[in-house]
């Protein structure tokens, strides 16, 4: 199976100049002595489209990629097994309709699950609040191994709930009170998983990157999961916006809240690092894709 990118896509994947700039060369520079690469992607599909169109969602976001991150599927088990069994992927889909809502799937020709069978769903919360409540939200990850470098990658995915900011400003909401505690616990998570390997991190935040560095809220995804980009707070979180630029294509509407994360070591001892990020367009669902990719010393 394979896919390729829209021309109105190919047309605006550029990077919006700015702070990333300066990351994108150093990647690029350090990419020779590194022996493979891959591509996590991520994609938000709608839980309302027919069956035709979530095919088709799926089939363009996994032409990008070798690991992707998938939201809002909890209904689509049978659909998503039998795509994965027919295609060549690896499906980690957790049991019970809402922690099956963000599964993770790896290409079987670059990735096998751990030998060890680390893997894992954790309940965040179930919120109530204004109008409809959100549903139930969980952190799916599991660990790969990457056939070409034997190397650990652990991948975390989830989804928090929405309406929780205004331009970058907390609603004062109880919905708003349980992502907090989600932004939290990826972080935690993500420090955890940091000692068995490489860690990516993916998901629908609904949290705009722009927005949520110009404001800084002290309890959201910017500042908790990036720790704001203080000098010296390597190892750490940081996102593809923040690494390698904006993109020009946003990834719902005019925001950018679907992110790619990866854990960043300290030069001595980093072993991965993203060295593309960008936005898929062309998609049946409200959300693009969003993908990047990476280098892996072997």
């Amino acid at each position: 199976m394979t896919s390729t990118i829209s021309r109105r896509s190919l047309a605006r994947l550029g990077l919006v100049a700015g702070a990333g700039a300066a990351t994108t060369v150093a990647a690029a520079s350090s990419a020779s002595a590194v022996s493979s690469t891959f591509r996590v992607g991520h994609l938000n599909i709608l839980s309302t489209i027919s069956h035709a169109d979530f095919i088709h969602d799926l089939n363009l976001i996994a032409g990008h990629c070798h690991l992707l991150g998938l939201n809002e599927v909890q209904f689509r088990r049978d659909e998503l097994r039998t795509w994965a069994d027919n295609n060549g992927w690896h499906l980690y889909m957790p049991s019970g309709t809402w922690p099956g809502a963000e599964p993770l799937l790896a290409r079987k020709s670059m990735f096998r699950a751990t030998s060890s069978g680390d893997r894992g769903s954790t309940f965040v919360c179930d919120t109530g609040g204004s109008a409809e409540p959100p549903p139930p939200r969980y952190l799916t990850w599991i660990s790969w191994e990457h056939i070409p470098s034997g190397r650990h990658v652990n991948h975390v995915n989830s989804h928090l709930n929405a309406h929780i900011d205004d331009n970058g400003s907390p609603y004062d909401l109880p919905r708003t009170g349980d992502a907090e505690k989600h932004i939290r616990m990826i972080r935690d998570l993500a420090v955890a998983r940091s000692d068995n390997g490489q860690v990516v991190v993916s998901g629908d935040f609904n949290v705009d990157y722009q927005d949520d560095k110009r404001v800084q809220y002290s309890r959201f995804p910017y500042t908790v999961l990036e720790e704001s980009q203080a000098a010296g707070a390597i190892p750490g979180l940081r996102s593809g916006y923040s690494q390698l630029g904006v993109t020009n294509l946003p990834t719902l509407g005019n925001r950018r809240i679907d992110y790619i994360y990866e854990w960043v070591r300290v030069p001595s001892s980093r072993l991965m690092e993203m060295t593309n990020h960008y936005v898929v367009d062309g998609t049946k669902s409200d959300h693009n894709g969003v993908v990047a990719a990476f280098s892996m010393t072997h």
